[in-house]
C-alpha cells in the first residue's frame, strides 16, 4: 500500500504542512527536521500524489507538443531537445502526432487541453481567426513553430524567405544557369484550409533569387517524376547547367534516389540542394548541399518560451534563429 504524506508526518511525529515544506524545499522548518523527513521519504517509498497537487497548485508540469509526424528526421530530433529540457525543469511531455489533419489536431488539442497541461507548443495546420479563437479559449499558453498564427501566439524559426534566397544566390555563384524549385502542393493545401506559411515563406525566398538573378522560376509541386526527368532533359539538351532547390532534405533525399535509379549522375549532370541539415545526412554519400540551423537551440528556445509564459512572464512575439549553407557534394 502507497504511504501518503500523513504516514510520513506520522511517523517523523510533525505536522503535514511541515513534510509539505520539507518535500518542496520551502523555509520554515531546521536542516535537522527536513532530512529527517527526506530519510522517511525514501524509506517508507512515498510518491507524491501529482493528481491532488496538481489540483491544489493549478499545475500538472506537463507540457504538449503538437507536430506532423515522425518521418523528417527534424521533428524527432527537435522533440529529443524539448523532452530533455522539459525534463531538467521538471516536466514531462504529451507528444501529438496530426498527420497533417485538422481534425487531427482539433481532438489532439482538445486530449491536452482535458489533461490541463500547462502549456502547447504547436506546429499549427489550422489557420484563420476562427482557429485562433479557438487556441485562445483554452486559455493554455500557446508557442508554435514555423508556421505561424497571429501576434497572439509567440513563434519560433528561421527567416525562411531570406534563407532560400541566399540558397539561389549560393546556386548561381557555383555557376548554375537554370534552377527549379521542387515543393510539396502548397496550392492544393491552401486549398484545403491548411496553414502553409513556412512553405510560401520557403517560395517566395526561391522566387526573389531566381528574379534577382534574370532567371525565370521553374516550380515543380508534387512528386511526380515525369516533372522532374523532363526538367533535367530540357537543361541537358540544351547544355545548361541545371540545379533543382528542395523544400527540405527528405525531399532532395527522395529525388536524389530516384535519379540515381535513372542513371543519372549528381552533381555531374544534375546539382542538388536540400534544407533542414538532417542528422541522416551524414549516411548518405554524396553529401548533399543544404542549409542549417540548430535544431537543438530551436528545442532549446521553444522550451524556454513555454516556460516563461507557464511563469506568467511575457515572451517575445518572434525568436529568429541564425541559419547557413552547408556545402557538400551535390553541386
Amino acid at each position: 500500500m502507497r504511504s501518503t504524506i500523513k504516514d510520513i508526518a506520522a511517523y517523523c511525529q510533525v505536522s503535514v504542512g511541515t513534510v509539505d515544506r520539507a518535500i518542496n524545499n520551502r523555509p520554515g522548518i531546521s536542516e535537522k527536521t527536513r532530512q529527517q523527513i527526506l530519510e522517511a521519504v525514501e524509506k517508507l517509498n512515498y510518491k507524491p500524489n501529482y493528481s491532488g497537487r496538481s489540483l491544489a497548485t493549478g499545475s500538472t508540469k506537463t507540457i504538449g507538443v503538437v507536430c506532423f509526424d515522425l518521418y523528417n528526421n527534424f521533428f524527432p530530433e527537435l522533440i529529443d531537445t524539448i523532452e530533455n529540457a522539459a525534463k531538467e525543469a521538471g516536466y514531462f511531455i504529451y507528444l501529438i502526432l496530426t498527420h497533417m489533419d485538422k481534425e487531427k489536431e482539433w481532438q489532439g488539442l482538445e486530449y491536452l487541453s482535458a489533461r490541463h497541461v500547462d502549456g502547447i507548443i504547436l506546429f499549427p495546420i489550422g489557420v484563420g481567426d476562427e482557429f485562433v479563437r479557438y487556441l485562445k479559449g483554452l486559455h493554455i499558453p500557446i508557442v508554435t513553430v514555423f508556421n505561424e498564427l497571429s501576434d497572439g501566439f509567440s513563434n519560433v524559426s528561421i527567416d525562411n524567405r531570406a534563407a532560400f534566397g541566399e540558397a539561389v544566390d549560393f546556386l548561381i555563384g557555383r555557376g548554375y544557369e537554370r534552377i527549379a524549385y521542387l515543393t510539396p502542393q502548397v496550392d492544393k493545401q491552401e486549398s484545403c484550409g491548411n496553414n502553409v506559411h513556412v512553405l510560401k515563406m520557403r517560395k517566395l525566398g526561391y522566387c526573389d533569387g531566381v528574379i534577382r538573378a534574370g532567371l525565370e522560376p521553374i516550380i515543380l509541386q508534387g512528386r511526380a517524376m515525369s516533372e522532374q526527368m523532363s526538367l533535367y532533359y530540357a537543361g541537358n539538351e540544351r547544355n545548361i547547367r541545371t540545379a533543382l532547390l528542395c523544400s527540405s532534405d527528405i525531399y532532395a533525399l527522395r529525388i536524389f534516389s530516384l535519379l540515381q535509379d535513372q542513371g543519372i549522375r549528381i552533381p555531374e549532370t544534375l546539382g542538388i540542394m536540400g534544407f533542414d541539415n538532417v542528422d541522416v545526412l551524414n549516411y548518405v554519400r554524396p553529401r548533399l548541399t543544404t542549409v542549417e540551423y540548430s535544431v537543438k537551440s530551436m528545442g532549446e528556445q521553444l522550451f524556454n518560451c513555454i516556460y516563461t509564459q507557464i511563469e506568467g512572464n511575457h515572451a517575445p512575439r518572434k525568436y529568429v534563429l541564425p541559419h547557413q549553407i552547408v556545402p557538400g557534394e551535390t553541386v
